[in-house]
């Protein structure tokens, strides 16, 4: 499988933001290789109609669709119905964290880290148009780097994020406490450093030092769902990724992911899933 890496001095000097138009891009995959990266990509759709897959969630876009990729999840695009174009912009989160010296900053947001909602939005022609006019300013900027030019970059890319998380929350009725509520940001970003080896609310309770009933109140008021629902919800999304893009086999995820035998690995996934493992791959390759 492919795994592209941000160039960092692409323009001359270490600079962790790009952005540009798809169809100008060289080397830009928009066929149906399967591929992940290692950086924070949002892509604003301007052309064209098809279907995007990030891990097994399947997106269709049209113009106005705004696909908001975390880093290191599979990407492929399924099928592009006619000719397709649109803006990338990619970033490394230590582009944006360090500048707020936070590092929970893109935790704030609720559709980096949300497997609960989908992975895009589909927003109106005049706000797409006041979002690819900036954009531009982002393409401007890159063209001629100057020493402020960190700034003036940052300040684009906070506003682009501000303004798709709010209209990400009215979309799906999301609570707006997230942006502030400092141990649910803390409990999300343990979750994905921890959730191979860690899936018990009371490993995360003693991490964030509380106790597991005001870990589940925190969390069922901004989410809905208690402690154990989201850990459970978070470990079969990287059970589905192993069986979709690795050809391991079941007890060697088991083992990657802490499960004593493959048997509870097996029971697990079909109870949550309503298929086993094997079918569920069987029906989702290719």
């Amino acid at each position: 499988m492919m795994k592209f890496n941000f160039r960092k001095n692409k323009y001359g000097k270490e600079l962790l933001i790009d952005c540009g138009l798809i169809s100008k891009t060289k080397g830009f995959v928009k066929d149906e290789t399967p591929f992940y990266v290692s950086f924070h990509e949002i892509i604003f759709i301007t052309k064209g109609k098809g279907r995007f897959k990030l891990d097994d969630e399947e997106i269709p876009f049209e113009r106005g669709t705004i696909l908001l990729l975390p880093r290191n999840k599979w990407r492929q695009w399924a099928v592009i119905d006619e000719p397709m174009d649109g803006y990338f912009l990619i970033f490394e989160e230590e582009f944006i964290a360090t500048f707020f010296n936070d590092a929970l900053f893109l935790y704030r947001f609720h559709y980096f880290y949300n497997n609960s909602t989908p992975s895009f939005i589909q927003t109106g022609e005049e706000m797409f148009r006041q979002m690819t006019v900036k954009l531009d300013e982002i393409q401007t900027e890159l063209k001629g780097v100057r020493k402020d030019s960190h700034h003036l970059l940052r300040s684009i890319l906070y506003y682009l994020l501000i303004q798709i998380n709010r209209i990400y929350e009215r979309e799906f009725n999301l609570n707006d406490e997230l942006f502030q509520e400092g141990l649910t940001l803390r409990f999300r970003r343990l979750l994905e450093q921890n959730i191979r080896e860690r899936q018990k609310v009371s490993d995360y309770a003693e991490m964030l030092q509380v106790s597991k009933s005001h870990l589940n109140k925190v969390l069922n008021r901004c989410f809905g769902k208690s402690c154990s629902e989201i850990i459970k919800e978070r470990l079969v999304a990287d059970i589905k990724k192993e069986l979709l893009f690795s050809s391991k086999s079941i007890s060697e995820i088991g083992y990657e992911l802490n499960f004593s035998e493959p048997g509870n690995l097996i029971r697990f996934f079909k109870k949550m899933t309503r298929t086993t493992p094997r079918e569920y791959r069987l029906l989702n390759s290719k």
